[in-house]
């Protein structure tokens, strides 16, 4: 049997987790539910069990501060998180595993072949600090777009970008307070970045940022005005998109 830990400030997410892992495997035994993570510090040192299922961001003491309060220990970690997906990004350079919330069965499952395929591998502490490093720095940045300058990089809220706009292989930022910053990097090298905090491509040459849309029409082969006012074409092949992004506004 894989015994296993579970620690959620959030009962229905243990309750949930629980269910999930007896559907998706026969040979795995819930061993403990924490929903407090002081209780927990005082209770796992007790139990003898293979995985701790552990959330990090809990009232009290932090997941990272249980681990840290708990070492050395001799269990796997598979962090269940609601962290933003881009900021999980960086989660995958470390050996540790995570399931996003809300959590897939073949996540999961996942989890659980990875656990089986190292052996049940402690983990060290210079492995605890580069996940914990790589929280940090995802945290601190996955808010924020690095711009280079000349002299090497401005750091801009994402929240303040308006629109981007392509100029040959340069890129025009329009930002929320009027100012316009061009940088040396195509359209398509931007939307790389920014696509994956929301931003859509309405056209070749136009990426937005949905938060500042306030108008579309469809008159004159279809554009889009936004909250500064400027009025953007959008190309027949981004028409649909436009359109979805319009009706999952409507159905929130």
């Amino acid at each position: 049997m894989i015994k296993v830990v579970l620690v959620d400030d959030e009962k229905l997410a243990t309750e949930t987790l629980q269910l999930q892992l007896k559907k998706i495997r026969k040979d795995i035994e819930v061993v403990a539910v924490f929903n407090d993570s002081q209780a927990a510090l005082a209770e796992i040192p007790k139990l003898q069990f293979d995985i701790l299922f552990l959330d990090i961001e809990m009232p009290r003491i932090s997941g990272f501060e249980l681990l840290t309060r708990l070492m050395p220990f001799h269990f796997d970690v598979v962090f269940v998180t609601a962290y933003n997906q881009y900021a999980v990004e960086a989660f995958k350079f470390s050996a540790i595993s995570y399931c996003l919330k809300p959590v897939e069965d073949a996540d999961l499952l996942q989890a659980i072949s990875n656990w089986e395929q190292k052996q049940q591998q402690v983990m060290q502490k210079d492995q605890f600090d580069s996940f914990f490093t790589a929280y940090q720095v995802a945290n601190a940045t996955s808010q924020k777009v690095a711009l280079p300058t000349t002299d090497g990089y401005q750091f801009i809220p994402v929240q303040n970008i308006v629109r981007c706009q392509s100029q040959d292989n340069y890129t025009h930022f329009i930002l929320q307070n009027k100012e316009n910053l061009l940088i040396c990097r195509t359209l398509k090298e931007v939307e790389k970045i920014l696509s994956k905090r929301g931003f859509l491509r309405i056209h070749q040459s136009h990426l937005i940022n949905p938060a500042y849309l306030k108008k579309y029409s469809r008159s004159e082969g279809g554009y889009v005005i936004m909250d500064n006012n400027d009025e953007l074409p959008v190309s027949p092949q981004r028409k649909e998109a436009v359109v979805q992004l319009f009706e999952m506004i409507q159905r929130d």
